[in-house]
């Protein structure tokens, strides 16, 4: 016991200074407190990890299947404008061309959507007097691509050169726009 005393004060956590005088003891460390952990299931250290978590107070995790790519809304074969409404066509089809002018014109439009701007396809078959060709005389048989509607003809071409569409598309020097619901001549 003599031994161990001898071995405690000798070796023990004090701290002498230059001549060889004790000090103190030095403080001990605190031992760190557990925090209580968010996981709800069992551990090894805690006797349960045979045992089955309880129903209901488990995370539960869901499974992710992969989900096919939702259809953008192209929009209406047919859509409605009123009059101070503008668009900007980004390209068109004629309908008779021999190729699927439809599928063509929605995937471009699904393309132009993908990228945030706000692209339609409509078939044009007359209905709109200020979608006019050189001549005045309204489109036919055409399937379009358009951006918009916007307020006004200098909105609608923004939207055509922006970064966006350009990017989407291609560089695109500027775009016909067009307000279908007014004839212009």
């Amino acid at each position: 016991m003599v031994a161990a005393f001898a071995f405690i004060l000798t070796n023990g956590n004090s701290q002498t200074t230059d001549d060889g005088i004790r000090t103190g003891s030095e403080p001990q460390p605190t031992p760190s407190v557990l925090q209580p952990s968010n996981n709800a299931g069992p551990t090894l250290a805690s006797g349960k990890a045979d045992r089955k978590p309880p129903v209901g107070k488990t995370a539960t995790s869901k499974a992710t299947t992969a989900k096919p790519p939702a259809t953008p809304n192209t929009g209406s074969e047919s859509p409605t404008f009123r009059r101070g409404q503008w668009i900007a066509v980004v390209d068109s089809v004629q309908a008779d061309a021999g190729v699927a002018a439809d599928q063509l014109a929605k995937g471009l439009a699904a393309k132009l959507i993908a990228a945030g701007v706000p692209a339609k396809a409509l078939l044009a078959s007359g209905q709109y007097p200020g979608l006019a060709n050189s001549s005045f005389e309204p489109i036919r048989g055409t399937w379009i691509v358009y951006i918009g509607p916007v307020s006004s003809a200098d909105a609608a071409n923004a939207l055509c050169v922006s970064p966006k569409t350009q990017k989407a598309v291609g560089t695109l020097p500027a775009c016909p726009t067009y307000e279908p619901a007014t004839v212009h001549n």
